[in-house]
């Protein structure tokens, strides 16, 4: 089975051309010099949004600078579930991803192990069919590496008890050659959302939204994933991929590795429309 893509020409460009120019834009931002890449069987885990890349390309670009400083060739992608489709946890565990660079195949054999080490875990194409949030990323990964494979998983379920579980079968599931990548935006802010908690102007507005955003990005790199659930629930914050960033702070944990934050921005940046805002942060875990 192909999945074919549905957010090329859209969140980021319809050519291969296209991509490469901008992800190498954005990437030829995050250092001095070239992007060396160094493939590797080691673990890592991190958080990466996923807006257009005119919104969120560069924060990405940054997590993915920093990944190609030790790449495994394994990888689970996780995200919410934007269009309310399929199961509450879905994988796929077999066929291919394409985009315009190319097919990206599941990883039958760590899928078959997910679905083995929980019953949350389902295979289910649906929930992939329209989601953009685990695309959105394989642009980044295949830039870097034409050689991976990954497990695409999409969460409409994200309670604390299931991605303690999720997380539990990823750790009995892999060894030393994957990462996990939580695929997240931050605060959605605006009538549009359905949130706005803070009136101000403009300058109140983004301090507001920044102030929230930065602690958001300090409990994920502490991961703080208590901290992280009672900052959520207390202020009802929008954050899209919770579930998907406690389970990449959890196998971090479990691996012992550190956090590192390593970008924020938000749409404002962009767009200048300080009433509609979504926030973006980079954190990578070694």
């Amino acid at each position: 089975m192909i999945r074919e893509s549905v957010a090329a020409g859209g969140f980021y460009p319809a050519t291969a051309t296209e991509i490469k120019e901008l992800i190498g834009k954005y990437m030829a931002k995050t250092s001095d010099g070239p992007i060396k890449i160094k493939k590797e069987k080691s673990i890592a885990c991190g958080l990466s949004p996923h807006a257009g890349y005119l919104y969120s390309g560069k924060t990405a670009a940054r997590f993915y600078s920093s990944l190609a400083e030790g790449m495994p060739s394994r990888y689970i992608v996780i995200g919410p579930n934007h269009t309310g489709w399929g199961d509450p946890i879905s994988i796929m565990d077999e066929g291919e991803w394409e985009t315009p660079l190319g097919k990206v195949p599941i990883d039958s054999e760590l899928a078959s192990s997910l679905l083995e080490h929980s019953d949350l875990i389902s295979n289910d194409h649906k929930a992939h069919k329209m989601e953009h949030s685990v695309e959105v990323q394989l642009p980044f990964l295949q830039y870097l590496r034409d050689d991976i494979t990954f497990v695409p998983m999409c969460l409409r379920l994200q309670d604390l008890e299931s991605v303690i579980e999720v997380s539990q079968a990823i750790r009995e599931s892999v060894d030393d050659n994957v990462c996990v990548i939580a695929s997240s935006d931050l605060v959605h802010f605006g009538s549009r959302y359905g949130y706005r908690p803070f009136i101000g102007n403009e300058r109140e507005t983004i301090e507001w939204i920044e102030r929230n955003d930065r602690q958001v990005l300090a409990m994920v790199e502490a991961r703080d994933v208590d901290g992280m659930y009672d900052f959520i629930s207390n202020l009802n914050y929008t954050m899209c991929g919770y579930g998907a960033a406690g389970i990449a702070m959890l196998v971090a944990t479990q691996f012992g590795l550190a956090g590192k934050i390593l970008d924020y921005t938000t749409s404002y940046e962009a767009s200048g429309d300080f009433n509609l805002v979504v926030g973006y942060g980079s954190v990578i875990f070694r």
